[in-house]
């Protein structure tokens, strides 16, 4: 899943704000402190840590600390040099030539060069892989070694988001190990990983779901700062924290209420972080289904019913904001402000009363215009089940809109978002295949855009020949006020015609001890095209 470095058991579970202040209140072990050097978060296995095998975001993550990229992000959200020393843009945008940093070298003593930059570009393109795997070099049409240490990379459009999405993103794989794999997903021996990266993977148990990592003391940036790494899986990450059995916590994806982190904040061990807008909850009409759905008006009295505010109070206690009809948080670099369809059930019957949505005899649940009754099924992942389900059920009762509410497992639930199985869907997003809704505003395009093969979420059935006109030329305009207009337009776009309502973006917190470690960081924008999460590795070489 494209999120940041998540445990699966968390990822699986939500816990009660009150249920988990109470837990934490009572718990009075005392902190073990780890071994000298060694820093331990809560996680577990995605995948195989290849640059083939590894599942989504957490996997990436996981992946990344043993391969480098050509770039890479710091904490200010730039891109800086990596195994690149520095790269140049031709005039038409088509090519790029990248100067590799001297001396490196792979963990197994061989030379890097820009043979392994080529072949990796190549080998990516001759393999079939799917969506989980998050970085892949999309629109390279090929390269050329010019050098040992000078590779050009040719585009099939002068894209903008390359450097962001491929040279930042994509794993810089040895030749001398993968050339002979014909199947890469399935190499899952620990003698592949073999990176430039600046840590070793050491173990790594499917079974227990535990990883360990150790600093490559001669990693070409300097022997990172954090000697040895762990990922653990743990059952309640902030329990675990204040036991003392890992060093850094995550709060839930969906939200944590404040008094769930009182008990840190008043206590000067533990730091906190805090991020908002990472992810969202989008509620996802399948337009393609025809009737209702295909109905903007229908959409809108929809939004209409729901009170985001109250949302964000009732459930996480302001810790939130509010969802945006446009997509983008309302503290995006490229954020618009759009038709909001604020809440007001009386306004969204009415909208409904003039569309020709009739009341039925007992005045519960409407018809359309077709006669058919508003009834829908409301598709949604049970890891864990969205709190605001209810809330959902009771606002679109509240318009005549009958919601039959079905929880299913998360392959479940984007096998039938890729199939179009489903009448309403209450998704995770980034999740799998996805970004951080901070991220590159291109992911506007990917979202919503029409005829895109290979996502596992986005605007269903929705088609606007504007708004996929608009997105063709902002992912190719450079100027960076003509790509805003571009895009500031594509959000009024998507908020007019409301084929998906993001409902929230949660607050997200990270709890680490600081006399262990404390220079965590919240990446802006993500890392790596942007994935969200406190995990970039720049912050374990750099301190």
């Amino acid at each position: 899943m494209n999120v940041s470095l998540l445990s699966r058991r968390r990822f699986l579970q939500a816990t009660t704000g009150a249920a988990l202040a109470m837990a934490l209140g009572s718990c009075g072990r005392q902190p073990a402190g780890p071994p000298p050097g060694t820093v331990r978060i809560a996680g577990s296995t995605f995948g195989f840590p290849s640059p083939f095998a590894y599942i989504a975001g957490p996997g990436y993550v996981q992946m990344s600390l043993i391969y480098d990229t050509l770039l890479w992000k710091d904490e200010t959200g730039q891109l800086l040099p990596w195994l690149a020393s520095r790269y140049e843009r031709s005039p038409d945008g088509l090519t790029y030539t990248f100067v590799l940093r001297p001396g490196i070298t792979w963990h197994d003593g061989r030379p890097f060069t820009a043979e392994d930059v080529a072949f990796t570009f190549d080998y990516f393109a001759r393999q079939s892989l799917g969506p989980l795997l998050v970085a892949q070099p999309f629109g390279v049409a090929g390269s050329t070694v010019r050098a040992p240490d000078v590779i050009d990379v040719q585009l099939r459009q002068p894209v903008v988001t390359f450097l962001e999405s491929v040279a930042g993103a994509v794993p810089i794989i040895p030749q001398h190990v993968w050339a002979g794999i014909d199947d890469p997903p399935r190499a899952q021996d620990q003698s592949v990983l073999v990176g430039t990266g600046p840590y070793r993977l050491t173990s790594f148990s499917r079974a227990e779901g535990a990883l360990a990592y150790t600093a490559n003391s001669g990693y070409f940036l300097g022997e990172p700062s954090v000697r040895r790494f762990e990922i653990r899986p743990v059952d309640d990450e902030l329990n675990a924290l204040r036991a003392g059995d890992i060093d850094a916590a995550d709060t839930p994806v969906d939200g944590v209420r404040p008094e769930v982190l009182d008990v840190f904040r008043r206590d000067d061990r533990f730091g906190i972080l805090e991020d908002t807008g990472s992810f969202t909850f989008p509620l996802i009409f399948n337009v393609g289904r025809g009737g209702a759905l295909a109905d903007a008006r229908f959409r809108r009295s929809c939004a209409m019913a729901i009170d985001r505010g109250d949302i964000v109070q009732r459930l996480l206690g302001g810790n939130g904001q509010p969802g945006n009809p446009g997509f983008l948080p309302r503290d995006h670099r490229s954020h618009v402000e759009v038709e909001q369809h604020p809440f007001g059930p009386d306004r969204a019957n009415q909208l409904l009363d003039d569309a020709g949505y009739g009341r039925s005899a007992e005045g519960r649940t409407r018809s359309g215009p077709d006669g058919r009754p508003l009834r829908f099924q409301l598709l949604t992942g049970n890891a864990p089940v969205p709190a605001a389900l209810p809330l959902l059920v009771d606002a679109f009762g509240q318009i005549g809109v009958e919601l039959a509410p079905l929880s299913v497992d998360l392959p479940t639930l984007f096998g039938r978002l890729a199939g179009n199985d489903n009448d309403i869907a209450l998704s995770l997003y980034p999740g799998p295949g996805g970004v951080s809704p901070q991220a590159d505003p291109d992911l506007l395009r990917a979202f919503y855009a029409s005829g895109l093969s290979g996502r596992l979420q986005g605007a269903q059935g929705w088609v606007d020949p504007e708004f996929d006109r608009l997105a063709q030329a902002q992912l190719v305009t450079s100027d960076e006020e003509q790509r805003a207009d571009l895009l500031a337009d594509m959000q009024r776009i998507v908020a007019r015609d409301v084929p998906v309502l993001p409902l929230y973006y949660p607050t997200l917190y990270t709890v680490f001890r600081k006399d262990v470690f404390d220079a965590w960081y919240f990446t802006p924008g993500g890392f790596a095209g942007g994935l969200p999460g406190v995990h970039n590795k720049q912050v374990l070489i750099r301190g």
